[in-house]
């Protein structure tokens, strides 16, 4: 989980040139892959795609991560203040840092979280547009 935040920041920050939303991401890949191994019968991937703006959507980061258990469907604590200990929150910090998140089934055995993160318009100058 750790190496999964670390090298999503570094990607983020360092080959892709987005500084300001490297904590964010690095934020939420934390949440979603200790919630793949928590409760989704573990990590089974983690993938990270830079979407261009488009007429519907500005630029943005989606973060999906994999796991093995399809029927188990995240949902948000149903009292999040009920139990100050650690757990329970993720979702709710997930919510807060992005532009929304969802799942979906991958054929009978996976399933994916995703997320997206909206970049500043400007966010994406060295984008090659065809």
């Amino acid at each position: 989980m750790a190496h999964a935040r670390h090298r999503t920041a570094s990607w983020v920050r360092e080959q892709w040139r987005l500084p300001e939303a490297a904590f964010q991401a690095e934020s939420v890949v934390g949440e979603l892959c200790a919630n793949a191994l928590r409760h989704g019968g573990g990590l089974a991937s983690l993938d990270l795609i830079l979407c261009e703006e488009t007429a519907y959507c500005p630029p943005s980061l989606r973060i999906l991560v994999g796991d093995y258990l399809p029927y188990a469907h995240p949902r948000l604590a149903d009292d999040p203040n009920a139990d100050l200990g650690e757990h329970g929150r993720g979702l709710l910090m997930v919510t807060a840092l992005t532009a929304g998140w969802g799942w979906h089934r991958i054929g009978a055995d996976l399933k994916q979280v995703w997320c997206k993160i909206i970049l500043p318009l400007d966010a994406l100058p060295w984008l090659t547009r065809s």
